[in-house]
């Protein structure tokens, strides 16, 4: 069942494939849950248009940045990995 979510997100392993009109990225998302290290692993899927004149208002991911993410959709997926 989707849901929202609010957390800071370190984003590692990040691939580029390409689609007819779209870049898609994926991307593993990981943050801290307590103060045992405890961690959470996100399963992110991006996609950015082609076409330079086409509007995005997502950033670029990039391997190693921390993303703020604020009332993003989600669901749980396998091995309690969560798919943003």
């Amino acid at each position: 069942m989707p849901a929202q979510l609010s957390t800071i997100l370190y984003i590692s392993n990040y691939k580029e494939s390409t689609a007819p009109n779209f870049f898609i990225g994926s991307a593993t998302g990981i943050t801290r849950l307590n103060e045992n290290d405890s961690i959470q692993t996100f399963n992110i899927t991006i996609f950015y248009p082609i076409d330079p004149s086409i509007p995005c208002y997502i950033p670029k991911l990039t391997n190693g940045q921390v993303l703020s993410v604020n009332n993003c959709k989600f669901s749980l997926g396998n091995n309690n990995e969560i798919d943003v």
